[in-house]
């Protein structure tokens, strides 16, 4: 019965439970430090964090310092030649040939020559040829004499280089007045004769030149 007394009579103050025990300051100041360094060590990790998401998201999709540009072209690449593709074929001069023509094989007192000059690829690869008036001639003889070259008065001679394809052909017509022409252009007075004189054509591109064809001024 005493001992009950002593615990709930009023002798003595109650104890304090240890929960409710003052902290002093020492103590106190110690866990705030504490704290402190727990929150600066919890901050560097998401900073650390953060800049390694950060870098993961950059890297993919930054390009290196190696990478291409991206084309902004629209049309397609073209495929590159495989290894061992056979060059192309090369050009057989052989195969150009020159012929001449004309539209009738007589001519009245009236009537002018329309000559030809056509230049055919008759190989079988495709040539660059130049078919500009500064490689045309159009040449008439009678006997060895040279009535007339278109060379003679030629003036703003120009130079036309085309491929002509296996087969292919290019044409030039020329009228001739039926007069006679001299080298530089000078001044002829004799003009060719008519009354059924026989004259030889001959076309000639660069180095090319045709078979003469005959014809008769009447």
């Amino acid at each position: 019965m005493g001992e009950q007394g002593n615990s709930t009579g009023g002798r003595g103050p109650a104890p304090v439970p240890a929960s409710r025990q003052p902290v002093s300051d020492k103590v106190y100041r110690r866990r705030r430090q504490v704290a402190g360094v727990l929150i600066l060590l919890i901050i560097a990790g998401l900073i650390a964090g953060g800049i390694f998401i950060s870098g993961l998201l950059s890297s993919g999709s930054a390009p290196t310092s190696n990478a291409e540009p991206a084309s902004t072209s629209s049309a397609k690449a073209k495929p590159a030649v495989k290894p061992g593709t056979p060059p192309a074929a090369v050009c057989d001069e052989a195969g150009i040939k020159v012929t001449a023509t004309v539209d009738k094989p007589a001519y009245g007192p009236e009537e002018f020559p329309v000559l030809t000059l056509r230049v055919t690829n008759s190989g079988k690869s495709p040539c660059d040829i130049n078919v500009g008036t500064s490689q045309m001639e159009f040449q008439i003889t009678s006997g060895e004499d040279v009535i007339f070259n278109s060379m003679h008065c030629q003036l703003g001679a120009t130079d036309l280089v085309k491929n002509l394809a296996p087969g292919a052909s290019e044409t030039a017509n020329f009228v001739w007045k039926v007069k006679r022409s001299a080298p530089g252009c000078a001044k002829v007075a004799v003009e060719p004769g008519r009354s059924g004189g026989t004259y030889a054509f001959v076309a000639k591109l660069g180095k090319w030149s045709s078979e003469p064809v005959t014809f008769t001024l009447q």
